[in-house]
């Protein structure tokens, strides 16, 4: 029977010989979920079977090493001794009739330091890593023949007890720039032996390793190739040589091609940034599809199913490769299935979920999402069909809720108070719903964000909040309503120092929300962070001539590493000057006296308008004169402490639960 809503999407397809209900594949991604030796855990277990539980018709599991620990919590396969946590997962995702493949790989040069433990990485070659925002990897040393037939025999056993514990299928990691890309490319691979030179040599290892793997697990069990169709680096693998490498990998005998792009040194691309458009990888899917007859998987950077089908209509793929969306959304294939796309909870590319977020570093590396709080609480937050993001708990007494404040954190603490089945009105002081969701999809590049405040008004809509705008919430007003519950989501007021409170200056909030509108003119942005930088881009698209400066000598740390390497490259197309180690003393006639940190030299950066971006103070005002006259009072969000999206959701879907 053909589905109603994307009809190409929801059609019933095969991987080699596993039959997949859909054409919508998990894609592989670390959770550093595991146990402290790489063993499957219970949160493991939970995170993949609420994706199986949302309709995906395959899921491949990802960061599992053949070898030994590759770094904090992350999944081996190695030993014998892990069988049974990998068992345990397999029935558990085959309970909900979804096959579940898993990928291997070993980083070669990118290994990352820290995880060493002293040891020297190996490649191809001998050539350093210098990736995106971070500073250089260890020197590897090439691979000795008897070391890579060691790894290759490794790979092959690893594969063996895949499929002993039930496996479908194993996927070989070729892509993003780790040890058997280091040898496809002509960038890293410098050898001037059988693996290295032309283009069948640089295959070599390969397809070796794949020979390999296939004589331990047999010629019909599918074993397939993620491999980047472009490096976007200098010398490094193209779409010219690309296709050719697809039809070895074919003639070998993979059962299925998995396109992507990209390297450590080009990652703003391998994991799209924010603001990459949806689908600009589909040139390379196209590419290799036209050049095989085995199936070729087309991910990174979908979005939406509508793009997704379109896609497939037009034969640039045969699959629908997703890896964030179903972290931010698991019943992402389901909502799509039914026609309920408003309900997807939309990925914002911001890329707190990787491990160079600042976020994740100090939370010890297990991944988060910054639009789905269940991701990595999946036992805390137990995924249902309906209301189709989180099972609720109906609340054992009904009570009156008022939520002050429309944004991330009010937005969802009241939508999910009143799937609880609460009485529950928004109040907020502005013409709209979005708080500070509205300024930061203000900035160039930030479209995705605005997706996701729509998704969560259509969502308040649909639990029947009641929504006061325009509505200034005081302390009197409580009384006379007299909730039972009380949510104080107010946000941060911006910090604006007394020096710069002057008719020629306005803060960052100001120009991003269009209240204080700023054009070809001299400007000066006082603060580096990320709203400072975000507020230039967006000023420099308005004709203004901009200048950003910053006390310390990096800008925008609190940023996620791969976009904030993005737009400092668009702030420099944009023609921004970035100054480090400036600290503005007084905004005076003219421009602002500011003094270099270095030299101790003052100097007046001539400016028309001086724009004030030195982080936000929390607004609890409401909340310290109410704290003693109210049933239940809670604070959430920015008016806690100014942060980022994540905890803002987090902390106002926490609350909405416990009421």
């Amino acid at each position: 029977m053909k589905e109603a809503h994307f009809p190409r999407l929801f059609e019933p397809a095969r991987l080699g010989e596993v039959r997949l209900k859909n054409r919508i594949v998990m894609l592989p991604m670390g959770t550093a979920y595991a146990s402290v030796i790489g063993e499957v855990t219970q949160k493991t277990i939970d995170h993949y079977v609420a994706r199986a539980r949302g309709g995906v018709g395959l899921i491949v599991l990802g960061g599992t090493s053949p070898f030994s620990m590759p770094g904090l919590n992350r999944l081996v396969l190695y030993d014998d001794r892990f069988l049974a946590g990998h068992y345990e997962l397999v029935e558990a995702v085959h309970a909900h009739g979804v096959p579940i493949g898993i990928q291997f790989n070993h980083a070669g040069r990118q290994w990352y330091p820290w995880a060493l433990e002293g040891r020297q990485p190996v490649s191809a070659s001998d050539i350093a890593l210098a990736p995106q925002g971070q500073h250089p990897f260890p020197k590897p040393r090439p691979l000795e023949k008897e070391e890579m037939y060691q790894i290759m025999d490794r790979w092959a056993e690893a594969a063996g007890r895949a499929k002993k514990v039930g496996y479908d299928m194993v996927e070989i990691h070729a892509a993003h720039g780790y040890l058997i890309e280091q040898f496809l490319s002509p960038r890293t691979n410098k050898r001037t032996d059988e693996y290295g030179g032309s283009l069948e040599n640089r295959m070599r290892f390969a397809l070796e390793l794949l020979e390999r793997v296939k004589r331990v697990v047999g010629d019909s069990y599918p074993i397939g190739f993620r491999f980047s169709a472009e490096e976007f680096v200098e010398d490094g693998i193209t779409i010219k040589d690309s296709p050719a490498m697809a039809k070895l990998f074919e003639a070998a005998g993979a059962a299925y091609l998995s396109v992507s792009c990209g390297t450590y040194e080009s990652q703003d691309k391998s994991i799209d940034v924010m603001r990459l458009p949806e689908g600009w990888k589909q040139y390379l899917w196209e590419a290799i599809e036209k050049a095989v007859g085995i199936p070729v998987i087309a991910g990174g950077g979908l979005r939406t199913p509508a793009f997704c089908e379109d896609i497939l209509a037009q034969g640039k793929a045969d699959f629908i490769g997703l890896a964030r969306p179903l972290l931010a959304d698991p019943d992402w294939p389901r909502k799509a299935r039914d026609g309920r796309t408003e309900d997807i909870r939309p990925c914002i590319s911001c890329l707190e979920c990787l491990s160079g977020s600042p976020r994740r570093r100090l939370g010890g590396g297990a991944r988060r999402c910054s639009v789905n709080p269940a991701a990595g609480r999946e036992a805390e937050f137990t995924l249902d069909s309906d209301p189709g993001f989180m099972e609720l708990k109906p609340a054992a007494i009904r009570k009156r809720v008022m939520v002050v404040g429309g944004g991330p954190a009010g937005m969802e603490a009241a939508s999910i108070a009143a799937l609880r089945g609460h009485d529950v009105t928004l109040y907020d002081k502005g013409r709209e719903l979005g708080g500070a969701l509205l300024l930061a999809s203000a900035a160039p590049g930030k479209a995705p964000i605005a997706n996701f405040n729509n998704y969560l008004k259509t969502q308040v809509d649909k639990a029947k909040v009641k929504v006061s705008l325009e509505t200034e919430v005081t302390p009197e007003r409580v009384r006379r309503e007299k909730p039972d519950v009380v949510v104080v989501a107010t946000g941060g007021r911006p910090e604006m120092p007394e020096s710069l409170k002057r008719p020629n200056c306005v803060s960052a909030l100001e120009v991003l929300s269009g209240k204080a509108p700023v054009t070809d003119k001299k400007v000066v942005v006082v603060g580096g962070g990320m709203v400072g930088l975000e507020a230039a881009e967006y000023l420099a698209h308005r004709g203004n001539k901009v200048t950003v400066i910053k006390r310390s000598p990096r800008f925008a740390p609190d940023m996620e590493a791969h976009n904030r390497h993005a737009t400092i490259q668009a702030l420099s197309e944009a023609g921004v000057t970035l100054q480090a180690r400036r600290e503005a003393l007084e905004a005076v006639e003219g421009g602002l006296l500011a003094i270099d940190l270095d030299s101790g030299q003052q100097t007046i950066i001539a400016a028309d308008v001086v724009v004030i971006a030195l982080g936000a103070a929390p607004d609890r005002g409401l909340a310290e004169a109410m704290e003693s006259e109210v049933p239940e009072i809670y604070t959430v969000g920015d008016c806690n402490e100014p942060r980022i999206i994540m905890e803002a959701v987090y902390e106002g879907s926490r609350v909405a639960r416990r009421i």
